[in-house]
């Protein structure tokens, strides 16, 4: 009886030491996604899940470094000239009761965020594999117009995963969409060092219907806020020579459509 008594503590003394651990973890992983849903290839990118005490943020690895940059000195890098699949920024706190998609406005630098409200309701099934060094379970939910099957770990009791994704008995290790356009995989764990999260400060939050106008409004005219007399073009020889700004424009909104595969189809927007 005292043996069985000692396991037992020395059981629960691991799993809450693993608990305390992912309370301050960084959570890195590796998505590959689709630009355009007919595409026959796939782009990487690098995303971390940092996780301190009950909050969260999940951004690729690129506005992570911004955000410590901004942290240390004052200001970031910027943002990209467009909304793309580097803006899958989430903030989660108080365990996931206010999530948080960060919407960066190109050029003029606006920072809002869209209020996710949508619960989860998983579907548990029996099936389990490892992935990596963790044995998962696996379980679908519907999300943004998608479903998905995800695998989760209860070996990391953390009910926390990449982007919106959260609610599981255990930390989200793979997800997936069934049409493969979002695969997202953890690929490392490192524990979490900075003094705090250093999230962007959000400017307002807005509702889907604004974040829509904002693409199209964009998409019409991604130069309206470029000041042209501070433009300057060079040719090949370095040059100097007179800027094309309908070639720019039209060159800007051909990237646009050809990125038009968002995580949220329920929320695509139809570029006129």
């Amino acid at each position: 009886m005292k043996i069985l008594t000692f396991g037992y503590c020395f059981l629960f003394l691991i799993m809450v030491s693993n608990y305390v651990n992912a309370q301050n973890s960084s959570f890195i992983y590796e998505l590959n996604y689709k630009t355009h849903s007919d595409s026959l290839k796939s782009e990487k990118i690098i995303f971390y899940l940092d996780v301190k005490n009950k909050e969260s943020v999940f951004r690729s690895e690129k506005f992570r470094e911004s955000d410590s940059l901004r942290g240390k000195r004052g200001w970031g890098n910027g943002f990209d000239m467009g909304y793309n699949n580097n803006q899958l920024y989430v903030s989660k706190k108080k365990e996931n009761s206010e999530i948080l998609k960060y919407v960066f406005v190109p050029l003029i630098y606006n920072i809002y965020a869209i209020p996710i409200h949508e619960k989860f309701s998983w579907k548990m099934a029996d099936e389990r594999k490892k992935i990596g060094n963790y044995n998962c379970q696996k379980a679908n939910a519907e999300y943004g117009g998608r479903t998905w099957t995800a695998w989760f770990t209860n070996e990391i009791p953390l009910q926390q995963g990449p982007y919106v994704f959260y609610g599981l008995p255990g930390l989200i290790v793979k997800i997936s969409d069934e049409k493969l356009d979002y695969d997202f995989e953890l690929i490392q764990v490192k524990d979490f060092t900075w003094k705090e999260l250093y999230t962007d400060k959000v400017q307002k939050q807005i509702k889907w219907e604004d974040f829509k106008k904002l693409q199209q409004n964009y998409y019409s005219d991604p130069i309206a806020m470029i000041n042209k007399s501070d433009v300057t073009s060079y040719d090949e020889g370095g040059n100097k020579i007179k800027t094309n700004f309908k070639e720019m424009k039209e060159s800007i909104q051909k990237k646009i459509l050809e990125k038009n595969n968002p995580i949220e189809l329920d929320h695509k927007v139809e570029f006129k």
